[in-house]
């Protein structure tokens, strides 16, 4: 077994370092991207329902909206703009991952060296660093759950009322921000059944288990009574209903779905594997996403680090926990790629994150086995790096300029019909949301059906180069014109239709 000289107690590496390094790349990467996500766009027009009409309303908006309601709550606090706002919190929750990422590995026994490549892995992962110009769930949630397992880990080590509490507090915290938190609330301490030098196992999981357990019922009394008190008679949580009701109906959506995979796929008695076939190809599409979450170099460095039996230097107690919180993810991200059958890198990073704390160790060990060996670290931490800071999000641009041609140059009373989040919210003109939403932003579902868009003023399309052709036949079909067209390089253009060219409308201005 190969020695690993890493796991040691050493002076630590200098935290404010990575606050500072960590807002550096929140910087750069919001600069680099104009165009916020199109999820904070729902934030942000649930934080103005907040501000407006209060809670009930930002909720109609939003069924979660935790996160709008702190938008707002900053905005009031420092008049800092709601966009501003947003991408401060999660500029902040980044700095909290980091931080708390490093400190894990700490817990872990890593020494300074360690916890320098730890930094460099977390600053420089391009999944969970894509949405640092976004306004997102994603990383808060992430920071409550590695703040969570650390207090965990401590508390294997020494157990104090305080690491109990704090674990049960960001854990959560994690379930307010993101349902599957209450996966790791119940099952996450499951896991301290499977330790070996914790004294009183079970005890200590009741402990952990009763205070999340009877927080869950009363908040499952609060939301009923809440319910039965709304006249709308609408589900408050309408998405969490949605995939209970798609759990309960999966036997029979299972049974068409291995039914249609036989079709194409198997032939006389090998039909009765199709259940198998069916498995088998969610699995691999999971487990496919959660490879390119990771990103296929640091696999192939966890595998090898893997079969070199470097793991098996870490304290048993640790990793049962770390499996135990891995096994939980895992679980959940079946469940929801059973229920939906697609999965995304987006959601795969949270079993990635996990799987992530071991590279530090295997990259170090690498490190000092010197040679060719110790090039290749600093070639994958120089490439993943730069896929971090590089990107091609600043070609979008040609958006935002569209959007401010129509803020600037059309009245304010006019009525847009658009396929672009953006153009819609930050436009400040009419938009019927609701209609939109229900047709997801898509282009071809808009256009094809004249009762969304002909009564309108504007129609501002975002034009992808494979919609062209539509485009163009749409056009030429209900002789319209294009008013301005604000060209991309590779992504595509925007397109401003005057349908209405009596209606209000303002000169366009010089710039």
């Amino acid at each position: 077994m190969p020695e690993i000289s890493d796991i040691a107690s050493e002076a630590n590496i200098r935290y404010r370092w990575i606050v500072a390094a960590s807002l550096l790349v929140s910087a750069w990467l919001i600069w680099l991207d104009p165009l916020i996500n199109r999820d904070a766009i729902i934030y942000l027009r649930a934080a103005e329902a907040y501000l407006q009409d209060g809670l009930a309303a930002s909720q109609q908006v939003f069924g979660r909206p935790l996160l709008p309601v702190c938008i707002a709550l900053l905005h009031q606090l420092t008049g800092i703009p709601l966009l501003y706002s947003g991408l401060l919190i999660t500029t902040f929750f980044y700095v909290v991952l980091c931080l708390a990422f490093v400190d894990t590995v700490r817990v872990l026994g890593g020494k300074r060296s360690v916890q320098l490549i730890a930094a460099i892995v977390i600053l420089s992962h391009p999944w969970i660093n894509h949405t640092r110009a976004s306004i997102m769930r994603d990383p808060i949630y992430l920071a409550f759950v590695m703040l969570s397992l650390r207090e965990l880990l401590l508390y294997v080590q020494h157990q104090t009322v305080t690491r109990q509490l704090r674990w049960t507090v960001f854990v959560l915290l994690a379930t307010l921000f993101r349902f599957e938190g209450a996966f790791l609330a119940v099952l996450a301490p499951l896991a301290l059944l499977f330790t070996r030098d914790l004294p009183h196992r079970f005890r200590r999981c009741l402990q952990f288990l009763v205070p999340v357990l009877l927080a869950g019922g009363i908040a499952m009394l609060a939301v009923y009574a809440y319910q039965n008190l709304r006249a709308e008679g609408t589900p408050l949580f309408p998405a969490i209903g949605l995939y209970v009701d798609r759990l309960l109906a999966f036997p029979g959506v299972f049974t068409e779905l291995a039914r249609a995979s036989a079709e194409p796929m198997l032939l006389f008695t090998s039909r009765e594997d199709a259940p198998v076939a069916a498995v088998a190809g969610l699995a691999a599409i999971l487990l496919l996403n959660l490879c390119r979450a990771i990103t296929w170099p640091w696999v192939l460095v966890l595998f090898w680090g893997a079969r070199a039996g470097i793991g098996h230097r870490f304290r048993r107690d640790d990793l049962a926990i770390i499996f135990g919180y891995l096994l939980t993810v895992l679980l959940y991200l079946c469940i929801f790629t059973a229920i939906n059958r697609f999965m995304l890198e987006r959601y795969a990073i949270q079993a990635g994150v996990l799987l992530l704390l071991f590279l530090p160790f295997f990259l170090s060990s690498l490190w000092h086995r010197g040679g060719w060996k110790k090039y290749l670290v600093a070639i994958l931490l120089l490439g993943t790096t730069a896929d971090t800071l590089h990107n091609g999000e600043r070609d979008k641009l040609f958006i935002v300029s569209a959007t401010r041609w129509v803020a600037e140059n059309t009245a304010e009373q006019a009525s847009v019909v658009t396929n672009e989040k953006y153009i819609a919210h930050f436009s400040h003109r009419q938009v019927d949301w609701s209609t939109l939403q229900r047709k997801r932003f898509k282009l071809e579902s808009i256009l094809d059906e004249p009762a969304i868009w002909r009564d309108s003023d504007y129609l501002v399309v975002y034009l992808r180069p494979r919609q062209e052709a539509f485009w163009q036949q749409f056009v030429a079909t209900h002789a319209l014109q294009e008013l301005r067209s604000f060209e991309g390089e590779r992504t595509g253009r925007a397109v401003v239709v005057a349908l209405r060219p009596a209606g209000p409308q303002l000169p366009p201005r010089i710039n």
